[in-house]
């Protein structure tokens, strides 16, 4: 069967500041990557407005038991990200120019070994290939509350995100499963981007509203290689608005202060720490119409029907640790729903935890435990071929461990139930390490 493994997690996207529209801190490339400032080199660029990144995020799997069949895969993905301030570079104001080329390789191990719908790993591609994945520019307006941003554009970049799940490796971690089954090609999202235009506007630091319009099949269906930016006939359009709510800042009251003791300027009467804390709801549709599942017309031909959805998400930081309030806990909750008539999951949702720095000196370690459940939708159901179960479960627990600034090594088990929804499958447990290097 078929997985949709098309999802990408937040920490391979972009960084926040530049989502943000704000400048992002200098960065000290001899402490944070292998390869350190080329000679000055990167420095060079930095003062210019250009930031060159390399990552390589490599994955070692192995099936232990249930599935298809027991065994291991190699898979990577290979990021190199540049970002340009075009105004230091050509003197346009407000404006972001941004290059991320993606280089995948490794086996199918969803399907050949997990024979699972909703994938198991997030770098995991059908095609080996090396590709362009964002190519835009973005302009800010009105003090930098409202942008445009036009070019190759994947739409998990910024929608249907949740911070606190960004450390899963499990496919639904990115884009959720619901939305990733979609369309020809897939959606615009991870690891084929088509063009599209977005529209942000942040009336307050804690409200937002953006929309997206992108092409309606992303890519080449026939030449799953390389680039591809084509305008065919028929394709239509891809268009997904969200409204948002997100504290920019939390007020916090100051740790203990010795009474008696002086307090320098510097120091406030309230830190100020931005938590983890997000509530959206989001619609997403596309233009042209689909094969329904099993409905007929007169002629004998098959139904054409909208193919469309809605979800909800939330997170939010419940616990902060008192000496450092970076630390803590976080929980989030995903749902969305999609239209049943057309495709095969009409409803998924996502719930998890998500802890940093819960060993004592690993303060920068991240724990996850997160549980997704896709719904087979009934037309689906009655289309099969076969029996089929109601639905496809992934639980997964994780552990990335910061070893250096620029080395991150991330263990996790997960177990698939009911993988591919076939009841002649037995439950798929499958053990994993990811070794993230910024070079």
């Amino acid at each position: 069967m078929l997985a949709w493994a098309k999802t990408w997690p937040l920490v391979a996207g972009l960084p926040l500041c530049l989502l943000a529209g704000a400048a992002c801190p200098a960065q000290d490339w001899n402490a944070d990557t292998l390869t350190g400032d080329w000679g000055g080199v990167r420095s060079r660029l930095s003062d210019q407005g250009v930031t060159l990144e390399v990552v390589l995020r490599a994955d070692l799997l192995s099936n232990l038991s249930g599935g298809r069949k027991r065994g291991s895969r190699y898979l990577d993905n290979w990021d190199f990200k540049l970002k340009a301030d075009a105004h230091k570079l050509w003197g346009w104001p407000d404006t972001t120019a941004y290059l991320h080329v993606i280089s995948n390789h490794g086996g199918r191990f969803h399907d050949e070994r997990v024979g699972c719908f909703m994938g198991v790993d997030n770098i995991e591609v059908h095609t080996n290939t090396t590709q362009v994945f964002h190519g835009w520019l973005e302009r800010r307006f009105l003090d930098e509350q409202f942008s445009i941003l036009a070019g190759l554009y994947p739409v998990d970049s910024e929608f249907y995100v949740t911070d606190a799940s960004g450390v899963f490796l499990h496919s639904s971690a990115g884009m959720a499963a619901e939305v990733a089954q979609t369309g020809v090609n897939g959606p615009s999202i991870f690891p084929i981007s088509a063009f599209g235009i977005r529209a942000k506007w942040r009336p307050t630091p804690k409200l937002y509203v953006q929309a997206a319009l992108a092409d309606g099949v992303p890519g080449h269906p026939d030449k799953p290689r390389g680039t591809h930016i084509r305008f065919a006939r028929g394709d239509g359009s891809f268009a997904l608005v969200e409204i948002g709510l997100r504290p920019a800042e939390v007020d916090v009251e100051p740790l203990r202060p010795e009474r008696g003791v002086p307090q320098e300027p510097a120091i406030r009467a309230h830190e100020k720490y931005e938590a983890i804390s997000k509530y959206a709801v989001g619609y997403w549709r596309y233009t042209p119409r689909f094969d329904d599942l099993t409905d007929i017309d007169a002629l004998g031909n098959r139904v054409r029907r909208i193919n469309r959805g809605a979800y909800f998400l939330a997170e939010q930081t419940v616990y902060r640790e008192t000496d450092d309030l970076s630390q803590g806990l976080a929980l989030f909750l995903r749902y969305g729903v999609a239209s049943g008539d057309v495709n095969t999951l009409d409803y998924s949702y996502s719930i998890g935890v998500r802890y940093k720095g819960l060993l004592p000196g690993r303060d920068e370690d991240e724990l996850g435990i997160a549980l997704t459940r896709g719904h087979a939708g009934a037309k689906y159901r009655r289309a099969a071929a076969t029996p089929s179960a109601r639905g496809e479960t992934a639980l997964e627990i994780t552990y990335r461990a910061r070893l250096t600034p620029w080395l991150a090594i991330q263990p996790g088990v997960q177990r698939i139930a009911d993988p591919g929804f076939s009841p002649a499958l037995r439950d798929a447990w499958i053990a994993g390490t990811r070794f993230e290097i910024a070079f």
